[in-house]
Parts: C-alpha cells; sequence; structure tokens
C-alpha cells in the first residue's frame, strides 16, 4: 500500500514539475499549451497527490503503537 501511495504522490510530483517546464517555456512563446489542457492536469496532479497522501495516512494510522490516540 505504501508504495502504491509513494508512486502516486511521485507521479503528481512529476506531472506538476513538468507543467511547470512546459508554463515556463510557454511564456517565451505563447499559445504552445492549451490553458485547458494546464488547469485538467494540475487538476490531475492534486487528485493523485491528495489520493497518495490519504493512502499513506491510512496505513501510517493502522499501524500506530497508541491505538489510544485515535479512539479505539
Amino acid at each position: 500500500m505504501q508504495r502504491i501511495a509513494c508512486s502516486l504522490i511521485g507521479a503528481s510530483l512529476a506531472v506538476i514539475s513538468a507543467l511547470v517546464a512546459l508554463l515556463l517555456s510557454d511564456a517565451f512563446t505563447p499559445g504552445r499549451v492549451p490553458p485547458m489542457l494546464a488547469f485538467w492536469a494540475a487538476c490531475g496532479a492534486g487528485g493523485m497527490l491528495i489520493a497518495g497522501l490519504m493512502m499513506l495516512e491510512r496505513t501510517s494510522r493502522d499501524r500506530h503503537p497508541v491505538p489510544a490516540l485515535y479512539g479505539r
């Protein structure tokens, strides 16, 4: 589960980095990246990042040594 979560987080950071690079290069030659493509790519990357962080939180909470901290 942690490998999948880390893969999601890494993939989202790669998409965000590629998107930033594309948008910076688009500043020099406008019109190369459609604005809606950039928007949906950012939404997808955010979704992958949130999903990965939720998966990491769930696995770390299930293996916590003090269950009383989580109301169990």
